[in-house]
């Protein structure tokens, strides 16, 4: 019963848009031809969403390191880890060792994203940018990450890193 209302519902015109409909019978009696009085355009509506992971430095220093003005290098161990991220578990990024981006996770997991051919991972010192994509995750071979110089760098591969 409600489907047959809601049904009539949709079908029903108001006065306003069956005053703009012109019917012109024609010949063919099953054929009429509609015209609207009406000049209709097209309207295109873009949004984009940048993305920002601002520069971090993610490690605290302890106390005896501080003391000593020496920072205690941490090794890591790397792991292989899937094909994309979630964009809002991202926290921050700084550059990494050898044309890579360390990212952090908003849950505190470190992740080494491995760049493209030609980017240098200096260019990252002020953070990274990224549009962000239909599905909310960053991908390999597939999206491009900013930095503030102008670089855009593709990501080749994603690796967990756990401390040794």
């Amino acid at each position: 019963m409600a489907i047959v209302i809601i049904a009539i519902g949709c079908t029903m015109l108001s006065r306003d848009a069956s005053a703009q409909i012109e019917v012109d019978r024609s010949d063919n009696m099953f054929a009429p031809i509609l015209r609207l009085k009406t000049i209709f355009s097209q309207v295109r509506v873009d949004q984009r969403v940048i993305v920002r992971l601002p520069s971090q430095s993610f490690a605290p220093m302890n106390a005896t390191a501080g003391r000593s003005k020496q920072s205690a290098q941490i090794r890591y161990k790397e792991q292989k880890i899937g094909k994309c991220l979630w964009i809002d578990k991202l926290a921050g990024s700084r550059p990494g060792p050898k044309g890579t981006l360390e990212l952090l996770t908003r849950d505190g997991v470190l992740i080494r994203a491995y760049l493209g051919d030609g980017c240098l991972a200096r260019e990252f010192y002020a953070g990274a940018y990224m549009e962000r994509p239909y599905d909310g995750k960053l991908c390999i071979d597939r999206d491009l990450l900013h930095a503030r110089t102008g670089a855009k760098c593709e990501v080749d591969k994603f690796r967990l890193l756990i401390p040794r």
